[in-house]
């Protein structure tokens, strides 16, 4: 079974988190990039790779914020990332909960902007599409309301059902334990951009549910080394054509 996390891996949506995290820390309500140092959007992508929760966008804003001026081409180590999560004084579940909101505010002032500034990957997304949205199944830290808008505006009707999704706190983890009790298969491959999703579900992946295949997104939201890491745990590193010969089967 093939499940496919949604941002970064079927559509791009780094412009619109840049903009929501910045939405989020400053609280205003910008509907375009333009509105935004352009050196702090560019720190922001160059380091976006780190975030694995939605919740912890706004941390790396605020960090961004204090330092676009001075480290410009700065890329921050796992150990410096990390210091930031810890000095957080807002719970994860409350951070979540903020960028979602301020992610609904700018649909309802502008959906279509909102729209905008997402673009699906070609030719993945065509694929997907001929595909049929009843056999795709997304595991993702996305909200799942967000996720069938853009879906259904660029023409893939995908069942509610089928999105497994980070509302009210939900995990990837506890989400994949409920795809098994839905599917029950024996071999689950599971395609992220993002390296540390990828180890966290293998480490926590029960053996009795079957077999996990990590398999990372060459074309997303990568840092400078997440393939070379990705090669030397044994896991494997897919582009788009390689997903797009996977769906013939």
């Amino acid at each position: 079974m093939l499940i496919f996390d949604f941002d970064g891996v079927m559509i791009n949506s780094i412009d619109e988190v840049t903009l929501t995290a910045f939405n989020t820390v400053t609280d205003c309500l910008h509907a375009s990039l333009d509105a935004l140092p352009a050196h702090l959007t560019d720190l922001f992508k160059r380091n976006r790779f780190h975030v694995q929760p939605a919740g912890d966008q706004p941390l790396l804003m605020k960090w961004c914020l204090e330092h676009y001026r001075t480290c410009q081409d700065k890329i921050l180590t796992p150990a410096e990332y990390q210091t930031i999560l810890n000095e957080a004084d807002v719970p994860l579940r409350d951070r979540t909960t903020l960028f979602y909101h301020k992610r609904r505010q700018l649909i309802i002032a502008d959906e279509a902007a909102w729209l905008s500034i997402h673009q699906p990957y070609q030719p993945l997304w065509s694929a997907l599409v001929k595909k049929g949205g009843h056999r795709i199944v997304i595991l993702t830290n996305k909200d799942k309301d967000p996720l069938r808008r853009l879906c259904l505006h660029h023409h893939l009707d995908l069942p509610a059902e089928n999105i497994y999704s980070g509302d009210d706190g939900a995990t990837k983890v506890n989400n994949f334990k409920k795809i098994h009790s839905r599917f029950g298969c024996n071999n689950y491959n599971y395609i992220d951009d993002s390296l540390k999703n990828l180890q966290e579900l293998e480490r926590t992946f029960d053996k009795e549910l079957g077999r996990f295949s990590p398999m990372l997104a060459a074309w997303g939201y990568i840092g400078p080394d997440s393939i070379a890491q990705a090669r030397a745990l044994g896991y494997r590193v897919c582009w788009q054509k390689d997903i797009i010969r996977h769906l013939k089967y």
